[in-house]
């Protein structure tokens, strides 16, 4: 079932409840959101990303914008989030740590459902840079609707935030909505 929801001149907040209400109807498998505003826009985008909702295109229009976004409800572990704080899996060999963790996101790119989130943290945010070998899994799990949040903080000591490939830099605000928000945080 489709549905359209139409928040032209009403406040965010009257447009994140009618657009929470749309996505508790289980029948719903696309959205159509009615926009004037482009701060309303870039708040419900960033909404729906954060629900594990797929945006797949904002259209202009004359009256504003219309984001068209599917949900499937079956491919986000809703209530689940990764807090990676390492570029490598384990402890012991950086070597082998760096492929171990190299394949946990390419096999679990390959899985039907994915988390809701992963926040990458510390050394963690090393993965989410130009070069490293998880930049395409982690789209990949992007395009499934997880929310990647790397840690600007992290980026701005590492001096890499310029190198930035896959993800949207968080804060220290995200992170605790993401253990607040979630029945399970895994860290890694």
């Amino acid at each position: 079932m489709k549905n359209k929801i139409d928040v032209r001149g009403i406040s965010q907040q009257q447009a994140l409840n009618q657009l929470e209400k749309a996505l508790e109807d289980q029948s719903i498998k696309t959205v159509e959101i009615l926009s004037s505003e482009q701060d309303s826009t870039s708040t419900l985008i960033n909404y729906l990303s954060n629900k594990g909702v797929a945006v797949e295109e904002v259209l202009q229009t004359p009256e504003g914008q219309t984001i068209i976004a599917n949900i499937s409800r079956k491919q986000i572990m809703t209530q689940k989030s990764y807090v990676v704080g390492n570029d490598t899996l384990g402890q012991g060999n950086e070597v082998i740590g760096q492929k171990l963790m190299n394949a946990f996101f390419n096999v679990s790119s390959d899985y039907e459902q994915v988390p809701a989130s992963i926040f990458f943290v510390n050394t963690g945010a090393k993965l989410c840079v130009e070069q490293a070998d998880t930049v395409d899994a982690l789209r990949k799990l992007q395009e499934k609707g997880t929310d990647i949040i790397v840690c600007g903080t992290c980026l701005d000591f590492f001096e890499i935030k310029d190198k930035l490939a896959v993800g949207r830099i968080g804060t220290m605000h995200d992170l605790i909505a993401i253990y607040h928000g979630q029945e399970q945080v895994i860290s890694l």
